[in-house]
């Protein structure tokens, strides 16, 4: 995955990531006067940025620009886990007998008990919803495309700057629902894409939704979310 972020500003609580540096350029191959465009949501209103976790929650920090949020305990433990993460390792770079690699990210080879990788891979996993706004994320290197029916719409989605063959999660936001909507999921490939127009989800509308949704996706390999375009499906209603 791409760094989007610029070097970190020491504050008083910690290591702040106020804002990321830049995105990834969408991709340029669209399918002809079916892509919707639109500018990123915005993110001034938000405290510490697009990332500021939710109530309760805070950066885990495991590797440089880690904004996943977790709990403060998490966070904790994290940063003891890194402390020590040298005296668990074999010479040859393998972790010792008990421990495994971390891997909140592909790059993330700090030796842990198991239990802290599960931890790892719930968290990223659960990115989204411990968010203030997953719309205010920036735009990544996925991009996505509808093609309408009288329902609502189909959703497809290419792209690239992910995690080598993890899964790529994908919801709709600034919907009527409490919290992301779960649309559906894609694998990216060795490389790290997504090989041309791939089909996501049957998107049926929702009476009463006024707005385009918001598409966020989740790149579960690092817990990275950014948004990758909207879509007029919801409110398609015949």
């Amino acid at each position: 995955m791409h760094d989007f972020l610029k070097t970190a500003a020491k504050t008083g609580r910690g290591t702040r990531w106020p804002w990321l540096a830049n995105t990834l350029t969408a991709v340029g191959v669209m399918l002809a006067g079916l892509l919707t465009v639109a500018a990123p949501a915005q993110a001034a209103d938000l405290p510490w940025g697009p990332y500021t976790c939710a109530s309760g929650y805070v950066w885990r920090e495991a590797v440089p620009g880690d904004l996943v949020c977790v709990s403060p305990q998490t966070r904790s433990d994290t940063q003891t886990e890194n402390a020590l993460g040298p005296s668990r390792r074999e010479p040859n770079g393998f972790c010792k007998p008990g421990f495994v690699w971390r891997e909140t990210r592909s790059s993330d080879l700090v030796c842990v008990v198991p239990t802290s990788r599960d931890r790892a891979y719930s968290d990223n996993a659960n990115a989204p919803w411990r968010l203030v706004d997953p719309g205010a994320t920036p735009r990544g290197g996925v991009s996505v495309t509808t093609t309408n029916h009288q329902l609502g719409g189909y959703l497809y989605a290419t792209g690239s700057g992910l995690s080598p063959n993890r899964p790529v999660r994908f919801y709709a936001v600034r919907i009527n629902t409490v919290g992301p909507y779960s649309l559906g999921s894609l694998t990216a490939n060795s490389s790290g894409a997504i090989s041309g127009w791939q089909y996501v989800a049957d998107i049926r509308c929702r009476f009463k939704q006024t707005q385009p949704a918001v598409i966020v996706v989740l790149d579960q390999g690092s817990g990275v979310v950014t948004t990758a375009g909207t879509t007029e499906a919801f409110r398609r209603c015949g």
